[in-house]
């Protein structure tokens, strides 16, 4: 197997909600560990960052069913690369919501990485998207 890693974004919905985003990540989890996904999801400022590690028609196939999930719109890929090794294997899939802890050390953080200290990965380039989300996971880990 060739791994790969997808990264995407999309907007969530007006209406998207706390047990929304629940379903999102329980089913993620249940899906992922099922196909050999590994990956991260973080959700803030109504946009969604996604990285998916596997194989890459298994990433693809989940790629293309989450874009026609309605509960977000516009999903734009990001990046598409084989990669040597997956940077999260330990999880199906990690979750992070920004909203739940918008604390300045994560403004300051997307802000690195960012033009502005709110969540806007169209105007980021892939590796921006994946050392963010790399610091998000360290620093939701703690």
């Amino acid at each position: 197997m060739n791994l790969y890693r997808i990264i995407y974004s999309s907007y969530g919905k007006p209406d998207l909600g706390y047990h929304d985003l629940r379903d999102i990540m329980q089913k993620s989890e249940i899906n992922n560990q099922r196909d050999g996904i590994t990956g991260m999801l973080c959700y803030g400022d109504f946009v969604f960052l996604q990285i998916l590690e596997g194989d890459r028609t298994t990433i693809s196939n989940t790629f293309n069913r989450i874009s026609q999930d309605p509960r977000h719109h516009t999903p734009e890929l990001i990046e598409c690369r084989p990669i040597k090794s997956r940077i999260f294997g330990v999880w199906s899939m990690k979750t992070v919501n920004l909203s739940d802890l918008k604390s300045e050390q994560v403004k300051n953080l997307i802000l690195k990485y960012s033009t502005s200290d709110t969540m806007k990965p169209h105007n980021m380039s892939p590796k921006q998207c994946l050392s963010l989300m790399q610091e998000l996971a360290v620093f939701y880990d703690k």
